[in-house]
């Protein structure tokens, strides 16, 4: 749970808050309220049973979806009685809309809807009463009250319904849209290789300051020497010796597993009658056809006649004795069987095989040593976890059990030597912290103790030098790859032509077109798009790559056909799917609006009391 809490878990619950709480808009009202409800907006009340059935159900469902489990004080911390509030605050506002305007879901709805609930019915798909009333007392209902919520929320869902109902964005809305993510650019472009080789060592004064000025490229991690005490039962294993005499029993009692009888792959296929049979049989023999062919006749396919891998055993008894009498492949039969005349072919033979106690030795000693030693890790695990309440470090849980002591030093991200959830435990820990035991794999622990933490460092010149002037290198090829890319576009602004200028220096003019605001430009980097889409045509770009400068020409743009099928079937997706987003927003607004007109009240005392009493 505490590493649920600290990975997608809490980052799954702040997304509810956000959708909850936000969409909303009852964020930061907290007053006081009447001792019977959670919560008011305008005349209508949120009573505590119903904040409690659905900050239970919530619960529930987020431990179904993420199979973990979650009490009710940890629900809290993470926000899910907010998020609670918030959806039954919105429902409200529209209760006390449908009061004030006469309102009300009529009594054959009420029953319709609660015979339909899921969950209530019995083996035969009916309306069962016992069931209903256990699901009534889970939840401390009866049919009156849990009658009444259910008439209030279909209430709501029919004013939301009439509210939101139909609520599109225009059609200029998805015109802009494709228009906007429809339109494509061409370009012509030339790259200008960097040579990094050309330039010559500057001494080490000029990668002295480089190196300073480029500080953290080049600054080690942070290190952890950690000391920790592990369990691995693939170790233990090494330590058991099993006798030849348990080895042997082993062996005689499992023998079938070392005992492989002769196999065969087979194909079988039945006809009406013995002449049928015998003609397909010399059918094949003379090269005609073959049993699959023959099966497709039937509108067979090769896997309905395909027997696989079988034994003896395994087939019909009139036809164990004739496959399995022949060494050699090719087709058996015709034999009489329940299914009437049968062919048989035998497409492979697997002879029986043994594998004899002395080769099977080693294995099987691994498998029981294995097996006493994942017994020992558990008991070992229990003895450990007793001297870790008691304070025992790493080296002492080394000396009493076990354990086998080790030391390492780990970055963050850099597992190396150790499982990378030691070195996040590592990271997790502070300096000489006792621990609980961590579990990785299966009944592999580790207990972990940080020894020392390493602070990022600037190692010095000397040992780095090779990859600084590497880097500087890089840097000011690159950089005067770019002044002369500069100097030719300045010349592509004057007039000249991008393919003269490819042409006297010797380098290659591409094209590429067909180019979207979210497609990808292949060697050419993505931060080009956005300025290819504010360009004119004719405009020359200059842009960094990792093989040198590009010298860019955008050459056309092309609108997208607001005329065209595409643009037919995207306006239909467009408006599908956000129409269901603004009638979401229509709701939300309605909601926020009687809200803001009657006022809204919540009980924090009541709801925290809840909260604690579920605990």
């Amino acid at each position: 749970m505490r590493s649920s809490k600290r990975s997608f878990f809490g980052w799954v619950i702040i997304g509810l808050l956000i959708i909850g709480l936000g969409a909303f808009g009852f964020t930061d009202i907290l007053t006081g309220g009447s001792s019977q409800s959670v919560a008011r907006v305008g005349k209508t009340d949120v009573t505590v049973t119903e904040f409690r059935v659905a900050f239970e159900n919530r619960i529930n469902a987020l431990q179904r979806q993420f199979g973990i489990r979650i009490d009710a004080a940890t629900a809290q911390n993470q926000g899910i009685d907010d998020a609670v509030v918030a959806e039954l605050l919105r429902s409200a506002a529209y209760r006390d809309e449908a009061a004030r305007v006469g309102l009300s879901t009529p009594d054959e709805a009420v029953q319709e809807a609660v015979l339909s609930t899921p969950g209530l019915a019995n083996a035969a798909g009916e309306f069962d009463a016992a069931t209903y009333r256990y699901f009534l007392q889970q939840r401390g209902l009866n049919p009156a009250r849990y009658e009444t919520l259910v008439r209030q929320s279909e209430t709501v869902a029919t004013l939301q319904n009439v509210v939101a109902a139909g609520a599109t964005l225009p059609p200029v809305a998805a015109n802009t849209l494709m228009t906007f993510l429809g339109e494509e650019r061409s370009i012509a472009w030339a790259l200008i290789a960097s040579d990094p080789e050309a330039v010559e060592d500057p001494g080490d004064e000029t990668l002295q300051t480089f190196l300073e000025e480029n500080e953290p490229r080049y600054r080690t991690p942070e290190y952890r020497q950690i000391t920790f005490a592990r369990l691995i039962p693939e170790e233990l294993a090494e330590t058991i010796e099993v006798s030849d005499e348990e080895l042997r029993e082993i062996y005689e009692a499992e023998i079938d597993r070392f005992r492989q009888p002769a196999r065969r792959i087979v194909e079988r296929l039945s006809f009406p009658d013995e002449a049928a049979a015998e003609a397909a049989r010399t059918a094949i023999e003379a090269g005609e056809t073959n049993l699959v062919e023959l099966a497709a006749e039937r509108g067979l396919t090769s896997g309905d006649i395909s027997l696989g891998l079988v034994a003896e055993r395994d087939l019909d008894r009139a036809a164990r004795e004739p496959v399995f009498a022949t060494d050699e492949t090719g087709i058996v039969g015709p034999i009489a069987t329940d299914l009437g005349p049968v062919l048989y072919a035998i497409n492979a033979i697997l002879p029986a095989s043994e594998v004899s106690f002395e080769d099977a030795r080693d294995d099987l000693a691994r498998e029981v040593a294995l097996q006493e030693a994942g017994d020992l890790a558990i008991d070992e695990n229990i003895r450990a976890e007793e001297l870790i309440a008691g304070g025992a470090t790493p080296q002492e849980l080394a000396d009493e059990t076990a354990y086998t002591l080790g030391t390492a030093r780990v970055a963050r991200g850099e597992a190396g030597d150790v499982p990378p959830e030691v070195v996040a435990e590592a990271f997790a820990s502070d300096l000489g912290e006792d621990r609980d035991q961590i579990e990785v794999g299966e009944l592999n622990f580790y207990a972990v103790r940080v020894d020392e933490i390493i602070p990022p460092e600037l190692p010095p010149l000397a040992e780095i030098r090779a990859d600084v002037l590497a880097d500087w290198r890089d840097a000011e090829a690159l950089a005067a790859t770019m002044e002369q890319a500069e100097m030719l576009r300045a010349e592509l602004e004057e007039g000249r032509t991008l393919t003269a200028i490819a042409e006297r220096d010797g380098l290659i003019v591409q094209e590429d077109s067909e180019i979207t605001r979210d497609g990808e430009l292949g060697l050419l980097p993505p931060d080009l798009l956005p300025q290819l889409f504010e360009a004119e045509p004719g405009t020359p770009l200059v842009v960094e790559t990792e093989a040198g400068a590009a010298l860019v020409v955008l050459t056309d743009i092309t609108p997208f056909d607001l005329e065209g099928e595409e643009a037919a079937t995207l306006r239909e997706i467009f408006t599908t799917q956000t129409s269901i987003d603004v009638e979401q927003d229509v709701a939300a607004y309605f909601a926020n609006s009687i809200a803001d007109e009657r006022g809204v009240r919540i009980n924090q005392t009541v709801l925290d009391q809840i909260v604690q009493s579920l605990r």
